[in-house]
């Protein structure tokens, strides 16, 4: 995998990454840490700047793991709809397969009635 290396700019400070990942992607991380570390800054502005930092880890661990969570959900859900939805196939297949034996019965009770209509027209009224 090719290194990429990556200036980015958090909290004033100039860091370089080095990274297989885009300078987009990097950019875009870096610019979500810088957000996350102003918004900190802004509402304790007490705090030193490794509680910042060490704020911003946690905060952001803790979007990860709910977002792992949803995603976990969603993946279950997935899997419960497509159980729901072999069943409903297996369900479908069963009726389109008796829909067609009873069609199979409806033509041969047709084709049955026609034999005795035309024995029975065959017969007719004898006068006596």
């Amino acid at each position: 995998m090719e290194k990429n290396k990556v200036k980015v700019l958090i909290d004033g400070a100039e860091y370089t990454l080095v990274t297989a990942e885009s300078a987009e992607y990097v950019q875009r991380v870096a610019v979500r840490v810088d957000k996350k570390i102003k918004d900190i800054k802004r509402e304790n502005p007490q705090l030193t700047n490794a509680m910042i930092a060490m704020l911003a880890a946690i905060n952001m661990s803790d979007e990860y793991i709910k977002l792992e969570d949803v995603t976990d959900n969603l993946r279950k859900q997935v899997a419960d709809y497509a159980s729901s939805e072999g069943k409903l196939l297996a369900a479908l297949d069963e009726r389109s397969q008796k829909t067609a034996q009873l069609e199979k019965e409806v033509q041969n009770l047709k084709i049955e009635l026609a034999k005795c209509s035309s024995q029975s027209s065959g017969q007719g009224y004898r006068k006596y």
